[in-house]
């Protein structure tokens, strides 16, 4: 039986996927909902599932599912939350083990020391198969570290741990409840309220990105691994997997949602005002990503030893309809 932590963005994709490929698993899933009213529409969706009630702080009741369980998924806010990750591991241990598999971040991978500034030379790349005990060992003040060191620490033979790191999330999610995500919306957003195209510095900073459905088969893939037994997977320290399907630079986003804004009428011309790294705080209600440093990452585990082809549209096909939703949200269209 599997538990899963949170009923958002990714853990409701994932809840799809999973029942999809497996529906005679729905009896034996659990899932913890923060939120009481999301019942009804959980209920309506996957009668058999079992649900449960509690904030991420509310480590007894946590701790107290994941003893009942062989399995716990763990979404949400899990790539910051100690407590909710360190519940799970006391209740599995508590059973003598099983397997966690933890979301984590490519936030991770930013060094947010440095300054903006053309990498000199050229950009390490981060990989998950050579490069496995780079991404397990990354410096303590990394974005989502200390909640990696716990996860990290846990790893035993009895009880097995994978993380799954994706980059940029996008595309329509299949959940119950929430179906969207923020970080190219939170870049349209900026846009249409200023009323003009906007870019940091020149353009160039690079960034990873996977469809939310292609994402999803990561964590099935792992699930349907752990549940028979299978050794394909790498569990533990070598249980990292980084998700992505290309890069894209937020310069070409930041233009192609500009140009989209201007065709349906919303912006009076595709022109970009370039804000210097000065003022980069403009920038911030887009998120980190979109003013920090570039990142680039090959998800060569999942490929290789779990069989993964992503096969979804690319994050430049989906901004046509991430523009006019957004801006029919603002009342712009």
């Amino acid at each position: 039986n599997a538990s899963e932590t949170q009923s958002g963005f990714v853990g409701g994709d994932v809840l799809y996927e999973l029942l999809n490929q497996h529906p005679e698993w729905e009896s034996g899933v659990t899932c913890l909902l923060r939120d009481p009213t999301q019942e009804a529409i959980f209920k309506s969706n996957y009668p058999k599932i079992r649900l449960c009630y509690a904030t991420l702080d509310q480590t007894a009741i946590i701790e107290e599912e994941a003893a009942q369980h062989e399995m716990v998924l763990h979404f949400g806010m899990s790539a910051d939350h100690v407590p909710s990750a360190t519940a799970i591991i006391n209740g599995l241990r508590q059973r003598g083990g099983g397997f966690y598999i933890h979301t984590s971040g490519a936030d991770i991978l930013l060094d947010l020391t440095a300054e903006y500034q053309r990498p000199p030379g050229r950009i390490h790349i981060f990989d998950d198969w050579d490069g496995v005990a780079e991404l397990t060992s990354l410096p303590d003040n990394a974005v989502h570290r200390n909640v990696d060191k716990i996860v990290l620490a846990a790893g035993s033979d009895t009880l097995k741990t994978a993380i799954v790191c994706p980059s940029t999330v996008f595309g329509i999610g299949r959940g119950p409840v929430s179906r969207k995500t923020n970080q190219m919306r939170d870049l349209t957003r900026l846009i249409l309220k200023v009323g003009k195209g906007l870019q940091l510095a020149d353009g160039k900073t690079f960034w990873n990105c996977v469809h939310v459905h292609d994402l999803s088969r990561v964590y099935v893939r792992l699930v349907e691994e752990a549940i028979s037994g299978q050794s394909r997977a790498s569990w533990n320290s070598h249980g990292y997997y980084l998700v992505e399907n290309g890069e894209f630079s937020w310069g070409s986003v930041c233009a192609r949602i500009t140009e989209e804004a201007h065709r349906l009428g919303i912006l009076i011309s595709d022109e970009i005002r370039v804000i210097d790294m000065e003022n980069k705080s403009d920038m911030a209600p887009a998120g980190r990503s979109v003013t920090n440093y570039t990142v680039k990452a090959r998800a060569l585990r999942a490929r290789k030893l779990l069989g993964w082809s992503p096969s979804q549209s690319t994050v430049e096909d989906e901004i046509q309809n991430i523009v006019k939703e957004e801006a029919s949200a603002l009342g712009l269209y």
